[in-house]
């Protein structure tokens, strides 16, 4: 078989299951691989496969308990979650499609059975191929399941060798993954990353703000971008540069270099954007390699050692071709400074062609430099996980696409996938509008990747600055919220690579009934600390503000910007202005962010200067993970992990900043703090110590919050902040009647008509009463009654 080096071995020996696991006749074989996941075989020769797939890369678990009762004709295997029943090589379909079928499995406790071409319609779903040009999509399976079990085909999928080389499976084969997880689907998605693997930890950068409009630009019209970004104050971190960039000769679809004549020094390029704090991303098509490539004669057809002139097809399953395209194309590529690749190639018929593709340039990517790879790709459908981020491909510009998303990012956490990259404000189509773009801005701050993208054009605004004022004001504010809470999601984006947490999962994980509701199925955790409620819909335009009905998990929340308390477990009717947006952290959270530098606000590295967020209610402990950001050191251990305790009393509190693991260099030496006690009162009861010794500090009330700042401690070091005080916490329990007032001061009616209405909307007065009154208010224009009319709709539902 073909070698293609030591960084595309596979170690195939923990595609084995241990024999005392293993049931086999003449033509079938059961694997038990855990108390959750099963393995059924069957093949008419008696023949099985060992090897990994490109699926299924370790079936070497723990032990499973086991009993098994066996005779000539019957094979029962039982545990805690299942029953196998299985008449001995039978087909497992047997004559019917149904639990009478010649193999059955019980979930036991449940009264659930499932069968070989069961229906599975109570699965919730995972994602879906992409989001081209439509509003919904219809998703394909997914892991989680109301019945509490799941099954996988991998009886097509490549099988690998030692040597990373691909083969095709037989024909005619069963190889089918069952998890049976019951109520317990966090067992089910751990054996799921158990046996394909987990994910990878995209670098830092990516998790900044993503600029890839489909502009012809050159030279000039990218510095002239940068120097907008800067002169706007809005951080970049990646520039994505489209088929305009590569354009040779009209043969852009299967291109993969720079156009000299656009950009005559790549690296030169490249080296102006890492200047900047930016990284490069390119554009490829991955079709065929044309004459025309800059690398053509030099390299590629010499390693492929033919004599030729042709265009010549990637044909992804011929190992000598795609050596010489890794050695001859993309290594050159990469060495002018390429930071990642988008592999566009858009035909859902050829989405297992995009997944061996990604196969060979994740492994090719990843080892060859060292540094951590990033590939954006479309969704190929098997452990789409696997390799970085998904791209969602051209979607309308629309309302109806923006509420797609939500439920398509908490969906696909199924399936055991974060990393989705939509075209923040839409790609094409539709009608450019302010309140659109905004929503959209807040929604992509708190997603997993943030990328700016439209169709080319003057009109099509993705540029904040080429809005009105308030528009970009907003959307700036929030582009810079999206770069302070880099060091959170890099923690969770840590624990998702680590353990399969998924940065976001969706209520109905914890409220299954939520799922049949559509006002709720949309809102998801972000990460541990947070909770989202995205806005998808329009102002009401006289009342200028949303309408936005939400439902809060049991606890304690409080609204993330203003720090007003809501009780969980309940539903709230709430008023949102166009610079205000649903995020809430739960009692106790604890949130690293940067403080950004007004000088270098596309910097994404570890913070000199740290801003911890720390709500009241309850203790709480969070682990803040930092590396590099960007190469593969963080896997040989040059990491760092401090973690952030907050103990809490009712008249006094304490944070301690303690370094749990990791080695020094990886992080700034010292660093800045700022602890943020958010709805707390000011206290004179303040000490902070440093390695047991007092450090000087600094405090401030600012809005609700209490600050305490301190500065040029190492980061090495054990930091004590102690706190005391009486009824410190700030009761800032969310209160209607202060939306309301909102409402009736912004209105555009003479003050006089609004001490009316406040009085009758603060009365004792009945809601029908209310109605009545307000319509014989004089002077109150019919538009704002009827305002008021739909208000007290909504009240009534409180």
């Amino acid at each position: 078989m073909y070698d293609f080096g030591d960084h595309f071995r596979v170690d195939v020996t923990k595609a084995k299951t241990s024999s005392t696991c293993v049931f086999r006749g003449a033509k079938y074989r059961i694997s038990i691989l855990s108390d959750s996941l099963i393995r059924f075989e069957y093949n008419e020769l008696g023949k099985f496969n060992d090897y990994p797939t490109l699926f299924a890369s370790n079936r070497s678990f723990n032990q499973p308990k086991l009993s098994v009762i066996e005779d000539n004709e019957i094979l029962e295997i039982k545990n805690e979650k299942f029953t196998i029943e299985y008449h001995k090589d039978r087909p497992y379909i047997g004559s019917s499609v149904s639990p009478d079928a010649n193999l059955r499995v019980n979930v036991n406790d449940s009264g659930k059975t499932w069968y070989f071409n069961h229906p599975e319609v109570r699965n919730l779903r995972g994602s879906a191929y992409s989001l081209d040009g439509v509003s919904s999509t219809t998703l394909g399976k997914g892991l989680f399941s109301l019945d509490g079990f799941a099954s996988v085909d991998d009886s097509k999928t490549p099988i690998l060798n030692e040597n990373g080389n691909l083969l095709i499976p037989a024909q005619g084969i069963i190889d089918t993954y069952l998890f049976v997880y019951n109520s317990d689907f966090g067992v089910g998605l751990k054996d799921y990353f158990n046996l394909t693997g987990l994910p990878p930890l995209i670098p830092r950068y990516a998790l900044g703000v993503w600029w890839s409009k489909n502009e012809s630009y050159d030279e000039k019209g990218i510095q002239n971008l940068l120097n907008s970004f800067r002169k706007n104050e809005i951080p970049f971190s990646v520039l994505l540069l489209g088929e305009y960039a590569r354009n040779k000769n009209n043969y852009s679809d299967i291109s993969f270099f720079l156009n000299k004549n656009i950009f005559p020094n790549t690296v030169a390029l490249s080296n102006f954007l890492h200047k900047n704090g930016i990284f490069f991303g390119l554009n490829i098509k991955t079709d065929g390699v044309l004459s025309i490539e800059e690398e053509y004669h030099n390299n590629f057809t010499q390693i492929y050692n033919v004599d030729t002139d042709k265009n010549i097809p990637l044909n992804v399953f011929d190992p000598t071709i795609m050596d010489a395209f890794l050695k001859g194309i993309l290594t050159p590529l990469l060495s002018q400074g390429i930071d990642m690749l988008w592999v566009d190639d858009n035909n859902i018929e050829h989405s297992f062609r995009n997944f061996v593709m990604n196969y060979y340039l994740y492994n090719n990517f990843n080892q060859s430099r060292m540094k951590r790879n990033l590939v954006l790709s479309r969704n190929f459908g098997i452990a789409p996980h696997k390799y970085s981020i998904l791209y969602s491909g051209n979607t309308r510009i629309s309302w109806k696409t923006l509420a797609t998303l939500p439920e398509f990012n908490s969906s696909s956490s199924n399936i055991g996938v974060s990393w989705w990259s939509h075209d923040i404000g839409g790609f094409a189509g539709g009608t450019e509008d302010p309140e659109l773009y905004m929503r959209y801005v807040q929604l992509g701050v708190f997603s997993p990747i943030l990328r700016l993208s439209s169709q080319g054009g003057k009109y099509y605004k993705r540029e904040p600055w080429r809005w009105d004022a308030k528009t970009n004001g907003i959307v700036q504010d929030y582009l810079q919220l999206r770069h302070k809470i880099i060091p959170y999601i890099y923690s969770e984006a840590k624990k998702y690579s680590s353990n399969g947490a998924t940065l976001i999962q969706p209520l109905y994980y914890k409220y299954p009934q939520t799922y049949d509701e559509p006002l709720y199925r949309n809102e998801y955790y972000f990460g541990t600390e947070l909770f989202i409620s995205p806005i998808t819909n329009e102002k009401d335009s006289i009342m200028n503000r949303v309408v936005h009905k939400l439902f809060l998990p049991g606890g304690v929340w409080y609204d993330f910007k203003t720090g007003k308390k809501f009780i969980g477990g309940r539903r709230y009717v709430t008023f949102y202005k166009d610079e205000d947006y649903p995020v809430f952290a739960r009692q106790g959270a604890i949130v690293p962010m940067a403080v950004l530098d007004p000088n270098n606000l596309n910097d994404t590295s570890s913070p000199k200067k740290l801003e911890v967020h720390i709500f009241p209610g309850r203790s709480n402990t969070y682990k803040l993970y930092e590396d590099d950001g960007y190469t593969l050191k963080y896997k040989e251990g040059q990491s760092f992990t401090t973690e952030i305790n907050y103990y809490y009393k009712e008249n006094d509190f304490s944070v301690s900043l303690e370094p749990l693991e990791g080695v020094t260099g990886v992080i700034p030496e010292k660093r800045n703090y700022r602890i943020r006690f958010r709805n707390t009162k000011y206290t004179d009861g303040v000490q902070v110590f440093c390695d047991e010794k007092n450090v000087p500090y600094r405090r401030f009330v600012e809005d609700n919050d209490f600050v305490i700042e301190f500065d040029d401690i190492p980061t090495t070091s054990k930091v004590f902040v102690y706190c005391k005080g009486k009824d410190i916490e700030i009761d800032a329990s969310r209160v209607i009647n202060e939306d309301l007032e909102g409402i009736i001061s912004d209105l555009t009616i003479p003050t006089e008509v609004k001490i009316k209405i406040d009085e009758i909307m603060f009365s004792n007065l009945s809601i029908k009463e209310k109605r009545i009154a307000i319509r014989r208010v004089k002077g109150l224009p019919r538009v704002f009654v009827k305002m008021f009319m739909k208000l007290f709709e909504y009240l009534a539902e409180i």
